[in-house]
């Protein structure tokens, strides 16, 4: 093949660059390399083979039967994931208790919640460079360990150990379900799908304390080893069915004697082999990312158990550490990662770069808001703990079912980003319910109002920003953009929740103080702090319950007013977004599919641009 001359984008152009220029190895596919100017775009194979699986169940009765029956594993899948989200983090008390070592809950929290945001980035890679069914095994295999550990564990480090797995694998398998319906749905159904995955949470949170109760009736390990039976019996086929659907496509190559992508590789050594696809998963930027961000993101939740809070030495040196090894991370990312976990093409990508900037300042805000509200309505209101389960549970509900909602106006509409502009918005008004001139809302109506209205235009914001990220780059790079999208959010919430945590700390003693009748003892303030089942016990209409009334409200205004300042950000930057169409295809980069009629009908929202 002759080397071309060509300047443009072949990525637009759709042409085919030079292949002696590329090494042949076991994982990169030559046919489906292409560059620009300023970087090369290479398809792996987990990338090839998913995306001739959509081509065979697009033009096969068969193959859109049993994507229909792997849709719908997929949706059970979901649901057994629901169900022990919703679950076994009650049975963690209960567990440690048995080990005496209950301090340890709040350890296990923090190490859970950052293995789960790292742990993203690492999978996608895996499966970009294998194939999507067989990093489903690898995850489901993650799980069904990590939770027979956990059932079977004697000692407190077999369950740490069983619990780590199983962080990586419940991470693993939400990831892995947003992944593969970006692979096989098309952008105008994109949001509708990825919303269906959260449907069941709409009903878990109703019945899934009578799980609980009925598991600690009798042993809480079962609450964990039922698990191990049961994800593997939702999820086996889904891989099975996914697996030939993968195997049926490149037979159909074969059939046809056409040259198949995925046997284009080298005969060199095997260990030239692992060492190219170590090289492609970026096994050394994996390693930089995971220890960087652990060592930012552990600070932000051991900083309330640590002596001397962020005056603490190794507070600040985890942060100092772990932000330097991060900068070392993006400067060998940038101009050293031959096949780097980010590449250029998504650091400059306006519409991903908004979308991580939305996102962030989404769980940013949220958090701040969110973080202690449940302890506030604790005090102000007289409810039961059954109340107070209905009231956390109307965000989630109105996220769920209004994101389906969002999911059917970008099908009808064709466009995503009015609606997410429309839902950024209202959830502004979300906010500002709750604040009051100088103080929090007492009021029951306003309080249940705010958290819908925040739930509704979450969920606008929240499916826009996934369809808009992933619509804004190769289809190569879908797994990439998800992951990180996913981490940015992580680090935005957990920066939130530190920030929540000084201020609410330093605000409620003090105005508990200052509103708590004047026979009310420094000690007595402090244990009203520290355990807010001492403050239910006074009545309503008591002087003590009212001073701790006006405590937390005015309290909690300094954690709503930030909330509230720091939604405008997203707001504002969703008009940054480029307002692409959604249409039959995979992503608008590769094949915009923008008919003239539709580009004069959105004009209007187009000059948001």
């Amino acid at each position: 093949m002759k080397q071309s001359s060509e300047t443009e984008d072949p990525l637009r152009k759709g042409k085919e660059i030079e292949t002696e220029k590329f090494p042949l190895n076991s994982v990169t596919l030559l046919a489906q390399g292409y560059k620009d100017d300023k970087e090369t775009y290479f398809q792996k194979r987990g990338v090839i083979k998913i995306e001739e699986t959509r081509k065979y169940i697009n033009r096969s009765k068969k193959g859109k039967l049993l994507a229909y029956t792997f849709g719908f594993s997929i949706l059970v899948c979901a649901w057994a994931y629901a169900i022990q989200s919703s679950t076994t983090s009650s049975y963690q008390v209960y567990a440690t208790s048995s080990f005496n070592r209950q301090s340890l809950v709040s350890t296990l929290e923090i190490a859970t919640s950052v293995i789960s945001a790292v742990c993203k980035p690492i999978l996608g890679k895996i499966s970009d460079v294998t194939s999507r069914p067989l990093t489903y095994a690898f995850v489901l295999m993650l799980y069904a360990i990590g939770f027979t550990v956990i059932a079977s564990s004697k000692t407190i480090s077999a369950y740490v150990i069983g619990t780590v797995f199983v962080a990586i694998g419940g991470s693993g398998l939400d990831f892995l379900n947003s992944v593969i319906v970006g692979d096989l749905t098309p952008l105008k159904w994109r949001g509708f799908a990825t919303s269906i995955l959260s449907t069941p949470f709409i009903f878990t949170v109703w019945f899934s304390g009578l799980i609980v109760q009925g598991i600690l009736d009798h042993n809480w390990r079962w609450g964990y080893g039922m698990f191990a039976i049961i994800m593997p019996v939702v999820l086996v086929p889904a891989i099975v069915i996914l697996s030939y659907l993968e195997r049926s496509a490149v037979a159909e190559f074969k059939s046809k004697k056409e040259e198949c992508p995925t046997e284009n590789i080298t005969k060199s050594s095997k260990l030239r082999n692992v060492y190219q696809a170590l090289l492609e998963v970026d096994v050394f930027g994996l390693i930089l990312l995971g220890f960087g961000f652990s060592l930012l993101l552990l600070p932000f939740s051991l900083v309330s158990y640590a002596k001397n809070g962020w005056r603490n030495p190794s507070m600040i040196a985890m942060i100092i550490v772990g932000g330097i090894i991060l900068i070392i991370f993006g400067l060998y990312e940038l101009f050293l990662a031959p096949y780097p976990l980010c590449p250029r093409r998504i650091l400059f990508n306006k519409t991903f770069m908004m979308a991580v900037v939305i996102d962030f300042f989404y769980y940013f805000g949220g958090y701040i808001q969110s973080l202690y509200q449940n302890t506030y309505i604790w005090i102000i209101k007289d409810w039961s703990y059954r109340d107070l389960s209905y009231f956390s549970n109307i965000m989630t509900v109105a996220l769920c079912l209004f994101g389906l909602l969002a999911g059917v106006i970008h099908r009808s509409t064709h466009r995503y980003k009015f609606l997410q502009i429309i839902g950024l918005a209202i959830k502004i008004v979300g906010y500002a319910i709750l604040v009051r001139p100088g103080r929090a809302t007492t009021n029951t109506v306003s309080l249940a109002f705010s958290e819908a209205l925040i739930g509704l235009g979450g969920s606008f914001s929240v499916v826009g920003t996934s369809v808009a990220s992933q619509a804004s780059v190769p289809h190569q790079d879908l797994a990439t953009v998800i992951s990180t999208l996913n981490l940015w959010t992580q680090i935005g919430g957990a920066i939130g929740s530190a920030i929540a945590a000084p201020i609410y700390s330093s605000k409620v003693p003090k105005y508990l103080r200052e509103y708590m009748p004047s026979n009310v003892t420094q000690a007595n303030i402090t244990s009203f702090y520290s355990n807010t089942d001492l403050i239910r016990e006074y009545p309503m209409n008591s002087d003590i319950r009212q001073g701790a009334i006006n405590a937390y409200s005015k309290s909690m205004f300094y954690l709503y007013a930030p909330a509230l300042g720091i939604s405008f950000i997203s707001f504002i930057a969703a008009f940054f977004q480029t307002n692409y169409f959604l249409g039959n295809q995979q992503n608008a980069v590769e094949d915009s599919e923008e008919p003239d009629e539709r580009r004069r009908d959105h004009k209007i929202e187009q000059l948001l641009v």
